[in-house]
């Protein structure tokens, strides 16, 4: 299985948002926080690939031009190569999808989540969940997917 895949990258999104919501159910919230945040990360690498017509992200311009390794699970970094996404967040006139962003790119820290030994916040968790839900379905719908 290639991981960089684009239709992995796809399956894997809609999969961790599954488990994220499992998991917040189970009152393991750092877990659901972590895989929620997994799930932006495989979609928007996914949609790089959409966006310039490539099946695998190590095709892209945008692997190509080094966005590679530890800086391929930075969320910001990834909507740095998607400038159309980019746009339609900053000028969603109702404030959602830039809310959604700001919420999941500041409480993301891959490497702070996956170690963590703490069981997490159920508030924190449900409002985190609830805006990768939101910028998951903008993602997809970017992507003519369903979920």
């Amino acid at each position: 299985m290639d991981t960089y895949d684009r239709r992995c990258q796809l399956g894997a999104s809609r999969r961790r948002l599954e488990d994220a919501v499992i998991l917040h159910e189970q009152k393991r919230w750092t877990g659901a926080i972590y895989l929620g945040g997994y799930a932006i990360e495989c979609s928007l690498k996914s949609l790089i690939c959409y966006e310039q017509r490539k099946d695998n992200l190590k095709d892209t311009s945008t692997f190509k031009k080094g966005l590679q390794a530890a800086s391929l699970h930075n969320l910001t970094n990834l909507l740095n190569a998607l400038p159309t996404l980019q746009r339609y967040i900053k000028l969603d006139r109702t404030g959602r999808y830039k809310q959604a962003w700001n919420l999941v790119s500041s409480v993301w820290r891959n490497d702070e989540l996956r170690y963590s030994d703490k069981v997490g916040d159920e508030a924190e968790s449900k409002k985190f969940i609830e805006a990768v839900k939101v910028l998951h379905r903008l993602v997809l719908d970017k992507q003519d997917e369903t979920s």
